[in-house]
């Protein structure tokens, strides 16, 4: 799964979703470099897995969105029966 790195301070997120943890890293310090002297910022900012962008947001995980799909066809196959 992959990474990404939020200050909460600026309110802003690094560009891209690293695969590894380190590379998002690597991008906190970035950030904290240049937009904070090097500091860590008081309001917070880290790195947090994240889904992949290509499925939205990650408000689901992948397999409660697959059950939910199953689900609804299950569902729409039942009234086409009736």
């Amino acid at each position: 799964m992959p990474h990404l790195y939020t200050c909460q301070a600026c309110r802003t997120e690094a560009p891209q979703r690293r695969d590894y943890r380190e590379d998002a890293e690597a991008d906190q310090q970035a950030h904290r470099d240049a937009a904070h002297g090097g500091h860590r910022p008081i309001d917070g900012d880290g790195v947090r897995r994240v889904h992949h962008a290509s499925r939205g947001d990650g408000i689901l995980p992948r397999h409660t969105f697959l059950a939910f799909v199953v689900l609804l066809v299950l569902i729409l196959a039942n009234s086409c029966h009736h």
